[in-house]
């Protein structure tokens, strides 16, 4: 009997890897996207090497129309697909009229089009398999990201998106799960400049989880079958607080913040 099959998108590094790394152990074959060919060829090496496992890759970016489509058309095509991890993504700092549209643009394609396409294109395997679907958010889901204006909004949208389809389509045996990561040690930051040894805090409100220890807790979550999974006590009684607070109170908190995903 073939292994289960998983697709991973963005398993470059970090919290994809991680799922690589989640999926590979519990004996599913994989397919995996990103951009960085060096990257995910010493990923599948290591993986092939530790695993009784098949690796495929899948080079190319979902901001590009012509990747994304290539890569629905090959998830339409398969015979069989047992989980997927829209787990591709990435912030663009800076208010509405500071960035340029097409890197907008670009955004909005990543979070929005791919994740809700690739979704509705693996939607008929998934429930022959009664397979997993994990949607990467965030906890600034819940958050206004003025400064990255575009994180927070489309954040949200795959997380209502997945709650919706997860409800949906639960009787029919579909285990759904948007992932709400707060601070997560990865090398999404310093991607983005930022140093990793002064940047992610050990203790405390802002606290920094691996990512191992997010995906670890997605699966429970996945189990007791919840359709949000927050890791960290931290992170949790943020997202209590955001939902639960005066408006007014959590708008002059993030005045006060220091993360240019919240404010300035």
């Amino acid at each position: 009997m073939p292994n289960r099959l998983a697709l991973i998108t963005g398993a470059t590094s970090g919290i994809g890897a991680a799922y690589a790394d989640a999926f590979a152990q519990r004996g599913y074959d994989l397919l995996l996207t990103g951009r960085r060919e060096k990257e995910l060829n010493e990923l599948v090496e290591r993986l092939t090497q530790q695993y009784s496992i098949q690796v495929e890759l899948k080079i190319g970016d979902l901001s590009d129309p012509d990747d994304l489509l290539a890569l629905v058309d090959t998830v339409s095509q398969f015979p069989r697909l047992d989980a997927l991890v829209n787990n591709a993504g990435y912030a663009v700092d800076g208010r509405l009229g500071e960035v340029p549209w097409e890197k907008h643009r670009a955004l909005l394609d990543v979070h929005v089009t791919a994740t809700t396409q690739l979704t509705h294109a693996a939607l008929p395997n998934l429930l022959t398999a009664q397979g997993i679907l994990i949607n990467v958010a965030s906890v600034a889901s819940w958050i206004p990201t003025g400064q990255s204006v575009l994180y927070g909004p489309t954040k949200a949208y795959v997380r209502s998106f997945t709650e919706s389809v997860g409800l949906a389509y639960r009787r029919e045996g579909l285990k759904a799960l948007a992932l709400c990561p707060g601070f997560t040690i990865t090398d999404f930051h310093s991607r983005m400049g930022l140093n990793p040894e002064t940047f992610y805090q050990t203790r405390g409100f802002l606290r920094a989880w691996t990512a191992e220890q997010v995906v670890a807790r997605s699966f429970r979550d996945i189990e007791k079958g919840r359709l949000i999974s927050v890791q960290g006590w931290n992170y949790r009684l943020m997202v209590f607080m955001v939902r639960h607070l005066p408006m007014r109170l959590l708008f002059a908190a993030l005045g006060r913040s220091k993360s240019a995903r919240f404010t300035k």
